[in-house]
């Protein structure tokens, strides 16, 4: 993570040229729990902002897959009991019914929200020609 750091900033430690992005900011920790536990990471900051480790976009990305996949049971009508039971499975930490509950009531929302929003304005440019070719003599 701190050559990942040194790429985003374009400089190493202590290093000063034009090139140089920002400053780097320490560390801050982070626990991510996985099928073994959880485990206690320190992740580089960068002082303003917008640098996060790729090795750490993945977990966000299974995270968005797994929200997605309790979208999708929710459409299946499967019950919440059952859906803890796979979540459990899944992640390999037990979920209680009821914060799957919650869960849904939060994508209910989400939905609700999304279906009352109102349409934005779209402009829409419509062109016309016509090519004909004339022989002349």
């Amino acid at each position: 993570m701190k050559e990942e750091r040194q790429k985003y900033l374009r400089a190493g430690p202590y290093q000063r040229h034009e090139e140089r992005l920002g400053q780097a900011n320490g560390f801050k920790d982070k626990t991510v729990k996985t099928r073994i536990g959880e485990i206690t990471l320190a992740i580089s900051q960068v002082r303003e902002g917008g640098f996060y480790p790729e090795a750490l976009e993945k977990g966000i990305l299974s995270e968005r897959a797994l929200k997605l996949t309790l979208a999708e049971m929710y459409v299946q009508r499967v019950s919440t009991r059952i859906v803890s039971l796979i979540m459990e499975q899944l992640c390999g930490t037990t979920i209680s019914a009821s914060t799957v509950s919650e869960i849904i009531k939060q994508l209910d929302e989400g939905l609700e929200a999304w279906r009352n929003s109102p349409l934005r304005e779209v402009v829409y440019l419509y062109l016309d020609a016509r090519y004909e070719k004339i022989r002349q003599v």
